[in-house]
């Protein structure tokens, strides 16, 4: 059988080493590659010259390794190459063939190159350049979040300390008429030496609320401030802290509008993306912002053949140990795929399963679901379990190119013919 000459490639921040095998596995040339164009031009003639020498193409396999590899990616993808990006997880278990103990650059390229000749390896997916930005898009969004969440927490410590009882009369401390007070009146002291009419005009300008409900809250602030003179803890840096505190939260909730508008430009040009959206958000408990960030996740579904691929896909399959007669019981989530998507999935749960006041859970059929598995599992295991489940949504949803159709699972067997209807 004749093979093609194969190049791999290890991938770092700052260089990359390749290593080129000839049809008979014998290394034909080493090379370390530095991500600037001289060195990869000078790496791109060494594979032409094994491409004539061996009249065929090499195939090129590399880790994918963070942001690193895409770069060597699309160049090689661009002058006519086969590159094969693989999972880490797949190679680190596939890379100790050999007796001996060695963990080097050089011998790793080598080892990855050896690896495409078992034909075991799966290509990762590469998303299109779409597909991309939607990711980064909402991953940066998700991130900034967190931000605001971790600085309205440093926000309501410093109130805990220096104005006890502010949180009483703003629930949201980090919300817009909340950091207009604290930047105009940013301590106890300072509030009560102003006029009572600057602190209603403040209020009034930023909540829009009008003037009674302006000065039922000046009243109840000024009755805050007065008991956290004796009862708060006061320094120097309190007003330093909360100002700059403050301008983070503005900056921050700035960036977000930012990203939710880049978001909306992006779908707005690319039809398909945007009618993924609108299917995802026909299922009850994903919004918007989560339906793009699950179709930023996914990429292409037809890469995945079996509901239970995207699931592992988000790292969603159980763990499973067994060796002899040991077989483990407390199996784990495996946790391998994207964070961003299991956090997405897990409030689309919460939100199908809540039921708030009067009104009935948005997704009975799931909260139904998800009350059978907590009769005879901890709450978590049922939520992840409902996690799983909604996947099968996704999937089926994104496949059929449908939107969502609450159905019970008697409806659901009837409709596929399993059983006949009464």
């Amino acid at each position: 059988m004749s093979y093609c000459p194969v190049a791999g490639i290890d991938v770092s921040k700052r260089f990359s080493d390749m290593c080129i095998l000839s049809p008979d596995n014998k290394i034909f040339a080493q090379e370390k590659i530095y991500h600037d164009e001289t060195s990869i031009n000078r790496a791109n003639a060494l594979l032409q010259k094994a491409e004539r020498l061996f009249f065929s193409k090499p195939v090129i396999v590399m880790e994918s390794t963070s942001h690193y590899h895409l770069i060597l990616f699309q160049f090689f993808s661009e002058h006519g190459y086969d590159v094969i990006v693989v999972n880490p997880l797949q190679s680190n278990s596939m890379k100790d063939f050999s007796i001996r103990k060695r963990k080097t650059d050089r011998v790793d390229a080598f080892k990855l190159a050896m690896m495409y000749r078992t034909k075991t390896l799966r290509p990762s997916q590469i998303p299109q350049t779409a597909t991309r930005a939607l990711r980064q898009l909402c991953r940066h969004r998700a991130e900034l979040l967190n931000d605001v969440s971790s600085y309205k927490n440093r926000l309501t410590a410093l109130l805990d300390q220096t104005f006890p009882g502010y949180d009483k009369v703003f629930s949201d401390v980090g919300g817009v008429t909340s950091c207009a007070v604290l930047v105009r009146f940013p301590t106890p002291t300072i509030l009560l030496v102003e006029e009572e009419s600057e602190l209603v005009e403040v209020i009034a300008a930023a909540s829009k609320s009008g003037y009674s409900f302006a000065k039922k809250k000046a009243g109840l602030l000024i009755s805050a401030a007065q008991k956290a003179q004796t009862l708060g803890i006061h320094s120097c840096a309190d007003e330093t802290l909360i100002v700059c505190t403050i301008q983070m939260l503005r900056t921050l909730s700035e960036s977000v509008l930012q990203i939710e508008t880049a978001i909306d430009n992006l779908l707005a040009q690319i039809k398909e993306m945007r009618n993924n959206v609108s299917l995802l958000q026909s299922i009850p408990g994903i919004g918007s912002h989560s339906a793009a960030l699950l179709l930023g996740e996914i990429g292409d579904i037809s890469l995945f053949k079996k509901p239970k691929q995207l699931a592992a896909y988000f790292g969603l399959d159980p763990t499973e140990r067994q060796s002899g007669s040991f077989r483990g019981t407390k199996n784990k989530l495996s946790k391998r795929g994207s964070s961003y998507a299991r956090a997405a999935l897990h409030m689309g749960v919460v939100n199908s399963i809540c039921k708030r006041g009067k009104d009935s859970a948005a997704n009975p059929v799931l909260l139904s679901y998800y009350e059978k598995k907590c009769k005879n599992k901890p709450a978590k295991v049922a939520q992840a379990a409902s996690m799983h489940k909604l996947v099968f949504i996704v999937f089926a949803v994104l496949r059929d190119q449908k939107p969502f159709e609450l159905k019970t699972p008697e409806q659901h067997a009837v409709e596929q013919g399993f059983v006949k209807a009464a």
